[in-house]
């Protein structure tokens, strides 16, 4: 597996380094006036498509290590991405559509399927192949979403992703399934090597094309391991994917709840956006976006360890990560609205 994850890592690393040359000689890759809006914290032209290099690094690795079929099925989900980072001008609908195709393929050919969530109510319903495989398309393109959402800042998307992967090879190998293993350990390597040219100065970005591949890989060693490992709770890979889950629960909530908005319609309250802007300029009293950007992110790392730690923790005990969730996302809410409150007192 060592050559593989080398070759990952090397790949992804060399070819971003290649971008941001060509971006800063040519200008080439830079699509930046595509996606000005209230989302953006970067001020100078950067490139978006760092997603194809983590996706040269992970696809060339898994084709060596025999998963073409993997990398086949990935291509919708990361083409969907690729196209709105170049063009902007790909609708959310459309994105959807190339999502869904990708989970239908894999959930077909590759017997990726949610079978169970450990409640007694809902696990009778999952031997229904139909509604497996709706419920599992339905979590697919979540978790892909919840990736491309907390895809804010330097390092942010990235960093949370290799924890949620490696939490999840840990487990895996625990329980000698070295595939998951491979998969996992692979994709946090080639994250990793757009890690170090992204964070801290933002050198190059991932983009919805790497925000989607990476997603859709991790909501597929999530499922596949909960399939194949019935000692595995279902609740440690939500637990582990609760961060940028819940994300994204409380922003359709806050927007279509509270704003009478669409789900879909940009703005700029994620929790990583009013830490940025709020917490860390009245709190430590940094004002220049090019230190906010990089702190904002370490941050966010740590709350997403304060889901990833007790999913190690209890990875096999589904009544107590149950009542974890429950207190993450009594924090995060509370965090939230404990910050956004800073702003309404100035």
């Amino acid at each position: 597996m060592i050559k593989f994850v080398a070759i990952a890592f090397f790949v992804s690393f060399f070819v971003n380094l290649l971008i941001i040359i060509l971006a800063k000689k040519y200008g080439a890759f830079l699509s930046d006036y595509f996606h000005i809006g209230p989302q953006t914290f970067h001020t100078h032209p950067t490139p978006r498509v760092g997603g194809l290099a983590v996706f040269s690094g992970i696809t060339l690795a898994l084709l060596l290590a025999n998963f073409p079929l993997l990398v086949l099925f990935s291509l919708p989900v990361f083409l969907a991405g690729l196209l709105e980072d170049l063009s902007g001008k790909l609708s959310p609908k459309i994105r959807i559509i190339f999502l869904i195709i990708s989970a239908l393929l894999v959930f077909k050919f590759l017997e990726v399927k949610i079978i169970r969530v450990d409640l007694p109510f809902f696990d009778p319903l999952l031997k229904i192949e139909i509604i497996s495989l709706l419920f599992t398309a339905f979590a697919i393109v979540g978790i892909v979403n919840a990736i491309n959402i907390i895809d804010g800042f330097n390092g942010l998307a990235s960093m949370v992703s290799i924890m949620i992967f490696m939490a999840i090879a840990f487990v895996a190998y625990k329980l000698g399934d070295y595939e998951i293993t491979s998969i996992c350990v692979i994709a946090s390597f080639s994250l990793l090597g757009f890690f170090l040219l992204n964070y801290p100065f933002g050198l190059v970005f991932l983009g919805d094309g790497g925000a989607y591949f990476t997603g859709f890989l991790i909501g597929i060693c999530s499922i596949l391991l909960v399939k194949k490992h019935p000692q595995v709770s279902a609740w440690f890979v939500f637990m582990v994917n609760l961060y940028p889950i819940y994300e994204t629960l409380f922003s359709i909530y806050r927007k279509c709840i509270l704003r009478k908005r669409s789900a879909m319609s940009p703005d700029g309250l994620h929790l990583h956006m009013i830490i940025y802007k709020i917490f860390i300029k009245r709190f430590l009293n940094l004002y220049a976006p090019d230190v906010r950007n990089p702190l904002t992110s370490v941050f966010l790392w740590i709350i997403n360890a304060f889901a990833i730690v007790p999913a190690l923790l209890f990875w096999d005990n589904t009544k107590i990560l149950i009542v974890c969730c429950i207190f993450f996302c009594i924090f995060y809410t509370y965090l939230y609205w404990k910050i956004l409150k800073l702003r309404l007192r100035e």
